[in-house]
């Protein structure tokens, strides 16, 4: 088969976003203690990639429901509490950086594919892509807050095929969530690829709909996996 447009996201496989991270569960450890309910760091953790492994699509309220249930008050005062910190990175996306190995594969690609980006952003983190010299190989260049519209909804999608011209069965996704990326593009007919990064390398495909064509261990490894998927390498 051909493939002509690549369709990336940028939180995880182009954007290291640890730090952000790790700023909400220490935010949420904190938060969780200042209403009364002491929980150790490490046990948040493991309550948020319990929720991860299950596809949960907030498994940070989910962990921090796990320990206040079913005191619905007190989960309220916490998610507009978190909602409030959340709003700092939409100005200021704090300790986000663009990984090495994307300087090389993001124009490695363009050479072939017509790329997009799809992801879940604010628009506060398009500088970083310009400063890495990268945005200028995307022919599509919005991401949700710009588009109005976020993933998994399929009109995000088809926004982007349109925008492309490209019908879903030449398009590929790239992505490391399978609720967020693989589902809704396999359900519009398009390939997708998994890329397995922190913190949702733990999510397990609860649907045959969630496996994804082709999983790889980190960026680098994309160009060979859309090689199998046409048809022009190894299987």
């Amino acid at each position: 088969m051909t493939l002509r447009a690549v369709l990336l996201d940028l939180g995880g496989p182009v954007l290291n976003e640890d730090a952000e991270y790790a700023s909400w569960e220490a935010f949420l450890v904190e938060a969780l203690g200042a209403e009364g309910t002491a929980v150790p760091p490490d046990q948040f953790s493991a309550a948020v990639q319990a929720a991860i492994a299950r596809c949960d699509p907030n498994a940070h309220l989910a962990a921090v429901w796990s320990f206040v249930r079913p005191d619905v008050d007190k989960f309220r005062r916490i998610c507009d509490a978190f909602r409030q910190h959340g709003r700092a990175f939409l100005t200021n996306p704090r300790g986000v950086f663009v990984c090495p190995e994307a300087r090389e594969v993001v124009p490695a690609l363009s050479g072939r594919y017509t790329l997009a980006i799809a992801a879940n952003q604010p628009v506060t983190v398009l500088p970083l892509l310009t400063e890495a010299d990268l945005l200028r190989y995307f022919r599509w260049q919005h991401v949700s807050e710009g588009m109005r519209v976020a993933k998994p909804a399929l009109l995000f999608f088809r926004m982007i095929l349109d925008g492309l011209g490209v019908p879903a069965e030449e398009a590929v996704m790239v992505g490391d969530r399978l609720d967020f990326d693989v589902y809704p593009a396999k359900l519009l007919g398009m390939k997708t690829v998994r890329v397995l990064v922190v913190p949702y390398a733990g999510q397990q495909p609860p649907t045959p709909w969630h496996v994804p064509d082709r999983t790889v261990a980190c960026l680098g490894e994309v160009p060979s996996a859309l090689a199998e998927i046409e048809g022009r390498g190894p299987r």
